[in-house]
């Protein structure tokens, strides 16, 4: 497994993390031209090699602009350039956690949200340029030590508000801080949208060999080195492995009826598995145990949901090891018309299986007045049959 660990020594910005990911050899010229592709009059780009006592890295330099978007545009600016699907996805990503931090905070709709600072044209280029670069750096997973944070307050065009920002206390929620007697804003809300995107809030690193480093360097003076750190490794463990909490509770004194509803809420909080079934408690009760699989990040929302919904007053926890396939989620024309399709693929790449949405193969046989089964099997081959060809085209390019 190829990981990539992100070692916030004073914080992290979007443009120390991008000084840091060409530092670790991502080319500056790809990420000058990516930024040509945002809009002709984008701010030019200078890597400048800084150093702060024993360490060197890149600074980043971006000229001065007066663009700025609204978050629409902003939006339709990243979905529509001309650069590989995951980094569009990624950025959006990154975005939307920035759009939903800064409207829970202000209280208002994500339409009457204006973001100020954030809306310029830096940010656009910060979170496109880091989505490039970790693409290109090739990592299987993304972990990152705890988030420096400042203290006191900092001057914003909000006025004087508390540091860290509360926007960026609300995208770190549940993530580990470390903080700081200094009054300066270590931690961007760009820089903590990058962790909360890309890393979990708690889980075990994993032992790994280092390929090579990368330092993005910033101007603050402190007695501390102002330097972001990345680290690119390898670690013998599968990309896909992670530790998940299994949550159980036996309950014997609520309608059952319910017990369906509780499920849909828990997944809706982000348990990754629910499941009920029944048991035999003390005194030859029958009962119900409930069985809930949740990651490390949505933990507390679980056990909340658990006692909230149920007449529970206790649960155990087991930690395991999860694995899953790397998966994805494609959208296949056929002669049916579109079909949704989740693909799994081996640690080396192989695709070894594929499951079709059943929402769309239902409406397919409603349309056609054909039963279920039919319809699944109909659909199932033509899918195949198109995978199969595009398997065998890669594989040509790959031997040409």
């Amino acid at each position: 497994m190829k990981i990539l660990y992100i070692d916030p020594v004073f914080g992290i910005s979007g443009d120390m993390m991008i000084g840091s990911l060409i530092d670790s050899g991502v080319p500056f010229d790809a990420l000058e031209a990516l930024v040509r592709k945002i809009s002709p009059d984008a701010p030019s780009m200078k890597p400048v090699r800084l150093t702060e006592g024993v360490i060197s890295g890149i600074h980043l330099e971006i000229g001065q602009s007066d663009r700025f978007y609204t978050i629409s545009e902003m939006e339709q600016v990243m979905g529509s350039i001309d650069v590989e699907k995951k980094v569009r996805d990624d950025a959006l990503g990154m975005l939307s956690l920035i759009v939903a931090a800064e409207s829970k905070i202000h209280g208002m709709s994500r339409d009457e949200l204006h973001l100020h600072e954030l809306s310029h044209i830096d940010t656009v280029i910060d979170l496109l340029c880091v989505a490039y670069g970790v693409r290109f750096l090739g990592a299987d997973r993304v972990f990152c030590g705890p988030v420096p944070c400042g203290s006191g307050t900092i001057t914003t065009s909000h006025g004087s508000i508390p540091n860290p920002p509360p926007v960026t206390l609300e995208i770190l929620r549940g993530h580990p801080l470390v903080f700081y007697g200094e009054s300066l804003e270590l931690t961007t809300p760009t820089g903590a949208a990058i962790v909360a995107h890309y890393t979990e809030p708690v889980g075990r690193v994993p032992a790994f060999r280092t390929i090579r480093e990368g330092y993005g360097v910033g101007t603050y003076k402190s007695s501390r080195p102002d330097v972001l750190r990345i680290f690119v490794g390898e670690a013998d463990e599968p990309a896909y492995d992670h530790e998940v909490e299994v949550i159980e509770a036996d309950i014997d004194d609520m309608e059952m009826e319910y017990m369906g509803a509780v499920a849909d809420r828990l997944r809706a909080v982000g348990a990754l598995d629910v499941l009920f079934f029944p048991v035999s408690m003390k005194k030859g009760r029958m009962g119900i145990r409930l069985s809930v699989t949740t990651d490390m990040g949505t933990f507390e929302k679980t056990v909340d949901t658990i006692f909230r919904e149920t007449t529970t007053f206790g649960m155990r926890f087991h930690r395991h090891m999860r694995r899953v396939l790397r998966r994805e989620e494609r959208t296949i024309e056929t002669s049916f018309g579109p079909v949704r399709v989740k693909i799994g693929f081996d640690p080396s790449g192989t695709l070894i299986k594929t499951h079709i949405e059943f929402d769309d193969v239902r409406s397919i046989a409603d349309v056609r007045n054909i039963p279920y089964r039919e319809a699944l099997e109909l659909v199932r081959k033509e899918i195949e049959t198109r995978i199969k060809a595009v398997q065998e085209f890669k594989s040509s390019r790959v031997q040409g």
